[in-house]
């Protein structure tokens, strides 16, 4: 009977799971929206809950959809869940799609959840300055520079979270792929620079929907803040040496991508980093 009991709560969990991922837009691969797998997404969630509880959460992109994952699970009575959560995206799609996703499950107000369209390229917003004491972020994998990309997302954190915080990052390490554990000494490298000591890391933990690399695995990496340190770029756009391959080899791109209710969306190249990237 307790193995029934068991099965079914699973069977739950792994439903509440599927409604998350059934309900994020097409991935839009390139620009690294590639996103995690279902049953991936529960076991992340089972190892963050303890981090986020009770903590402003700042989710610098979410493509795989986790913030969703906790409003559902915290309104659920599953996991407790964080006091609230920002998300920033460039993708109004993603944007949309949390929003509506958190009125439609009864969480958006439990959550305090606020979605702003966002790039990381820009400096961050004046009221976004030291507001979070967690980040969550999944950012570009880095595979041709070593990590840079990573290192943009970081950059804004730092401006984005209080001096004590703390952050989960998602980036692939897998010891098949000497390039993941070139980009890691290089990002651990930053972190150390600008005040972090990691954690924990839990390595080969997550598989994604791509289809080229199917067997790719990310790491989730706990950092926490220790010492006092500022971003290089805080009030500035990021620089374009730190941009080429940011989303794998170079190509423009887009300030927005525009919910105009088509599957990709669509890209908005009006902007210095979009026809004249590459002339800046």
């Amino acid at each position: 009977m307790l193995s029934n009991i068991l099965d079914s709560e699973e069977n739950r969990i792994m439903r509440l799971a599927d409604l998350v991922a059934y309900r994020r837009p097409y991935a839009n691969r390139e620009f690294d929206q590639i996103f995690m797998l279902a049953a991936d997404m529960v076991k992340q969630v089972d190892v963050i809950e303890d981090y986020i509880r009770a903590k402003n959460v700042l989710f610098l992109g979410d493509g795989d959809g986790m913030s969703m994952m906790f409003g559902l699970f915290g309104s659920q009575g599953i996991i407790e869940g964080p006091s609230s959560m920002t998300i920033y995206d460039f993708d109004q799609r993603i944007i949309h799609n949390i929003k509506t996703f958190a009125e439609d499950y009864k969480f958006l107000d439990k959550y305090k959840l606020k979605c702003y369209n966002y790039n990381v390229i820009d400096p961050i917003p004046q009221q976004s300055q030291k507001r979070y004491n967690f980040f969550y972020i999944n950012p570009p994998y880095g595979s041709k520079n070593h990590g840079l990309s990573t290192e943009a997302w970081l950059h804004r954190c730092i401006d984005m979270c209080t001096e004590n915080c703390s952050g989960c990052i998602v980036i692939p390490y897998d010891n098949q792929h000497r390039w993941t554990q070139d980009a890691m000494l290089d990002i651990q490298k930053f972190l150390a620079a600008h005040g972090f000591v990691v954690r924990d890391m839990i390595s080969s933990m997550h598989l994604y929907h791509l289809k080229d690399n199917p067997e790719l695995k990310s790491a989730t990496v706990i950092v926490d803040k220790i010492a006092s340190a500022q971003s290089e770029y805080s009030g500035k756009q990021l620089p374009i040496s730190m941009l080429v391959n940011m989303y794998g080899s170079p190509r423009r791109i887009p300030h927005y991508i525009i919910d105009d209710g088509s599957p990709m969306g669509r890209m908005d190249f009006d902007w210095k980093f979009g026809h004249n990237f590459w002339e800046g």
